[in-house]
């Protein structure tokens, strides 16, 4: 294992301070490798952010009215890190958008915010033009320095503002439950445009300068892995289960020591087959509302089932099984919404993160319910969480997603699937041990895929409830 570094990352306020670090102080490290193999130092990273951050300045003076807002589709390229950082420097907000989503939905959110939009092609102008002495402004840390967007869990994303420290501080927090080196080579294949790649990978890259290699999706890991073969990664469950039935040495896995699993719950089989491969899996939990760590697993306690504590610089309270949150790495507000902010943040700054949680007594670690709002109360008075049977319906290789609902004061479950292979006696299988009044009567499966072009899977591929109820059963 590496010897892991002192904190200095503890003294960042902002990301763009620990990256101008690196590259002062490491310049002629390999900091970031793309997807086709390319490889970049520290020090050509500042050359192109410098460019960039020249080459914008000069463009937003020419339209004094349009507001400092950088948006971009997020490509989980090399532009992606150069805008990120060049948007820091001019105190410009970063709105990337997730390309994958679709053209016609970043366009919708992206007029919900205007602003100076860079193309592609502008992008690689800019980091390519030269750069001059000009005078960038110095940023609050509290000041606002990124629009990322709700996955949509319940309907239409919302645009959730965060702040320099909020982002320095909460990629801290994560290093200090997850802890990583210079020597490590972190791959990131999720999406730079959701929070928990934006924290959890490009993050604690900056403030630890380890090596970030930077790829997309499940086939961007096979093409790059198996050239980095990286010590660290953080996937959502899918691509966890996915990586467990491929080939370890095709695959990169090689040197794996620890996996970030969020986004959803891992199952419990998965779990221990990384465990038993010699990989710690840590999963956490968080929202994009805040940064979005909120509870992390360390490679010491890791179990399954389980998200850790909350990291450093939370206050908890539960209220009546409900978990509320207070502390630095909260986001400055929803974009343009007030009523919505002070909806979720109340007068004493208690964040609503709407989800139902308990605490192991034993270990202290959160296990999270499900939503609050997604409660079934069946006419017996008995309640049940349907995300906690949907996990368990999940964790089957044929099965992709599981939804669960009532029907007539019944439990049915509905479920898209790889194939047409008979699944119904392996679900109630594995539901044996779950209370009767938990198992559904039954289960059916949809006739075309979930669609994310239509909201009814967000960007992390979760399921929406909100547009699966209105497409198929409006």
């Amino acid at each position: 294992m590496p010897g892991y570094l002192p904190t200095p990352y503890l003294l960042f306020t902002s990301l763009l301070l620990a990256f101008q670090h690196q590259a002062h102080t490491r310049g002629s490290s390999t900091a970031l490798i793309v997807d086709n193999g390319e490889r970049f130092t520290w020090s050509q990273l500042a050359t192109f952010v410098d460019s960039t951050a020249c080459y914008l300045q000069r463009r937003i003076a020419d339209s004094t009215n349009t507001p400092r807002h950088l948006g971009y589709l997020s490509r989980n390229s090399l532009d992606d890190v150069v805008l990120t950082l060049a948007a820091a420097k001019l105190g410009a907000i970063n709105v990337p958008l997730n390309e994958l989503a679709g053209e016609a939905h970043a366009l919708v959110l992206w007029q919900r915010v205007g602003g100076h939009w860079i193309d592609e092609a502008e992008a690689k102008l800019a980091s390519s033009s030269p750069a001059k002495n000009l005078e960038f402004p110095n940023n609050a840390p509290s000041s606002p320095a990124l629009i990322l967007w709700t996955s949509g869990t319940s309907g239409t994303p919302k645009g959730v503002v965060l702040s320099h420290q909020s982002l320095a501080s909460n990629a801290s927090a994560k290093l200090g439950a997850v802890p990583q080196s210079i020597e490590d080579v972190r791959l990131t294949c999720l999406p730079l445009s959701h929070a928990y790649a934006r924290t959890c990978d490009f993050g604690t890259w900056l403030l630890s300068g380890c090596t970030l290699a930077l790829t997309r999706g499940f086939d961007g890991w096979r093409r790059l892995a198996s050239e980095v073969h990286p010590t660290m990664a953080n996937v959502v469950p899918s691509v966890a289960d996915r990586l467990l039935e491929g080939d370890p040495s095709e695959l990169g896995l090689s040197r794996l020591r620890v996996l970030g699993v969020g986004g959803a719950g891992l199952s419990a089989e998965a779990f221990e087959r990384w465990k038993q491969r010699g990989v710690v899996v840590t999963q956490g939990y968080g929202c994009t509302e805040t940064a979005p760590v909120i509870c992390s697993a360390t490679p010491r306690d890791a179990a399954a089932g389980r998200v850790g504590k909350p990291v450093e610089g939370w206050e908890t309270q539960i209220r009546n099984g409900r978990l509320f949150v207070r502390g630095k790495h909260l986001m400055l507000g929803y974009w343009q919404d007030a009523d919505a902010t002070r909806k979720r943040i109340d007068s004493d700054g208690w964040f609503d993160t709407g989800d139902l949680v308990n605490i192991d007594q034993a270990s202290g670690q959160y296990r999270i319910l499900g939503r609050d709002d997604e409660v079934i109360v069946l006419p017996n008075g008995h309640k049940v969480y349907p995300a906690s049977i949907e996990a368990i319906a999940n964790s089957l290789p044929d099965v992709r997603h599981a939804v669960l609902r009532q029907e007539r004061g019944q439990l049915h479950l509905w479920i898209e699937s790889e194939n047409n292979k008979p699944l119904t006696e392996r679900i109630l299988a594995a539901l044996s041990d779950r209370a009767s009044w938990e198992i559904p009567k039954k289960i059916h499966r949809f006739e075309t895929p979930l669609s994310t072009i239509d909201g009814e899977l967000t960007s992390k591929g979760t399921i929406c409830r909100t547009m699966i109820e209105k497409h198929r059963f409006g």
